[in-house]
């Protein structure tokens, strides 16, 4: 008895011994040290942010668009100017449907039928200016010549187009004249600032003549018995 009692004693101790000797690789999973947590990030071990690309200039922050190529012929959209074109009538009579670019394209070529496309390319430009100048600059230096004009750059007329019908149909409304300044803030040179250029000489021009129209008409009306 006395024997298996020491051989216990002795089996006890060499265990202890063995386990002191793995260095108390035998600990139980709750006496087991807490794993070492990696060293907190600070301004010197984060690696620092790689700069945004360059933005072309003249090009800053356009909303993005769909458009890689843009075209002010009529043919590009399978249209002609015949009044029995059914899908330049279609334009004509749907302007707040169509895309920028069909819009765009009819108000360049629909002569006389074109007070509603202008009126809708205003609006446009206001609501948002970013897409209507993005789609402008993409018009790069196609010309048009119009009847008894000499050719102009399509993106020109449209801009033309869009300040006189602000001036002749809103009296120069303030919502144009923020809208116009906030993009001189956003852009202040390059294509964009020089098409902000031709909008803003319209826009003068148009107010005077239409100030000019409206004094004949006044100084008419006082002829009159």
């Amino acid at each position: 008895m006395r024997e298996s009692v020491k051989g216990i004693t002795a089996l006890a101790l060499a265990l202890c011994l063995l386990l002191a000797a793995c260095g108390g690789q035998g600990a139980l999973p709750s006496d087991a040290p807490p794993p070492e947590e990696p060293p907190a990030q600070t301004s010197e071990t984060v690696p620092p942010a790689e700069p945004a690309p360059p933005v072309p200039p003249g090009f800053p922050e356009l909303e993005k668009t769909e458009w890689e190529a843009v075209s002010v012929d009529l043919e590009s959209f399978g249209l002609t100017i015949r009044s029995d074109d059914e899908r330049l009538m279609y334009i004509f009579e749907h302007t707040a449907a169509v895309p920028l670019d069909q819009l765009i394209v009819f108000d360049l070529w629909g002569d006389a039928l074109t007070e509603g496309s202008s009126e809708e390319l205003r609006s446009r430009f206001l609501e948002a200016p970013d897409t209507v100048l993005a789609y402008l600059v993409l018009m790069g230096d196609q010309e048009v010549t119009l009847p008894g004009w000499d050719p102009m750059p399509a993106a020109e007329i449209v801009c033309q187009s869009i300040a006189s019908a602000d001036a002749v149909w809103h009296g120069g409304s303030e919502e144009f004249a923020q809208t116009l300044a906030s993009c001189r803030e956003r852009y202040p040179s390059g294509r964009i600032s020089e098409l902000l250029d031709v909008m803003e000489r319209e826009h003068a021009e148009s107010m005077e003549r239409q100030q000019k129209v409206i004094e004949e008409y006044q100084a008419h009306l006082k002829t009159q018995p």
